[in-house]
């Protein structure tokens, strides 16, 4: 497995968390070190931005990506916008892409971890995560437990005919994420079920456990914290799962996808990081 992160790496954050007497000033170190990688990537002057003299870079990183690069604005990834890029961006988003972090990470550094979690997405994303995460295991690294952490989102756009052909029975991500698991590491036994029921299906969640040889696996759908604005976001699952988990997990790999590496990493930090004291590592 691959040693221990350079500190002096501005990726660092993205890749690799300890807890620490000095996290707190590392973490605000590695963010400030990464927004000014954006600022040299040449992105900004592609989509025809300049920070403004005096105006502090985060906040004017915060503006700018809202104007120029939220093609969500608020919806689903598949559903989102298709940008009409011209040759400059797209040149200037590759030769980013490395220097960002958002072309994957190094392997887990360790040979065993306290627990591995699956970030929830897409309909494929309930497949491939798990899938990787047998890789990881017939490749020698062992987890005591393993968590596919997701919502009750209703599939939406071209989900619904990809789940089909994905083999998927159901209409939603949690649907997708069981089984996603049982293809990678069933078939199951009868699981252990905890759940509260909602009229709103934001605001309901579910706890699936099943125990393995050597370890124990989990799919998680989380409540939001906004249940009638929106469904559970990343940090609403990080939280949710360190509520239901015993003070021995320290260790956590973080399975997820590459371009959300530097967002979700910083997530990992505030809830599994600063609020539980454990360290993480990242892998696509």
């Amino acid at each position: 497995m691959a040693g221990q992160p350079d500190a002096s790496d501005p990726l660092t954050l993205t890749r690799w968390w300890r807890a620490a007497p000095d996290a707190a000033e590392q973490v605000r170190a590695d963010v400030d070190a990464w927004a000014q990688r954006v600022t040299d990537s040449g992105l900004l002057e592609a989509f025809g931005g300049t920070v403004a003299a005096g105006e502090p870079l985060l906040d004017f990183l915060e503006r700018f990506a809202a104007a120029h690069w939220d093609f969500r604005a608020g919806r689903e990834r598949n559903l989102a916008t298709v940008p009409d890029l011209t040759p400059a961006q797209l040149e200037a988003i590759a030769d980013a892409v490395g220097p960002l972090g958002l072309d994957g990470t190094p392997p887990p550094s360790l040979d065993n971890y306290d627990a591995v979690i699956m970030t929830g997405g897409m309909v494929r994303a309930g497949i491939v995560k798990p899938r990787h995460v047998r890789e990881l295991v017939d490749a020698g690294v062992s987890f005591d437990e393993g968590t596919f952490l997701g919502a009750f989102r209703p599939f939406a756009g071209d989900e619904v005919d990809l789940a089909s052909e994905l083999g998927v029975e159901g209409d939603d991500e949690f649907d997708a994420m069981v089984a996603g698991l049982e293809k990678s590491f069933g078939p199951f036994p009868h699981g252990e079920v905890s759940e509260y029921s909602d009229d709103s299906p934001f605001a309901s969640w579910r706890d699936v456990r099943w125990k393995l040889d050597g370890m124990d696996v989990r799919a998680v759908a989380a409540p939001s914290s906004e249940p009638e604005r929106r469904r559970a976001h990343t940090g609403d699952t990080f939280r949710f799962w360190a509520e239901r988990i015993p003070s021995s997990i320290r260790n956590v790999l973080v399975v997820t996808t590459p371009v959300y590496v530097p967002y979700q990493a910083a997530v990992a930090v505030e809830v599994l990081g600063s609020s539980t004291g454990s360290q993480w590592k990242r892998s696509r």
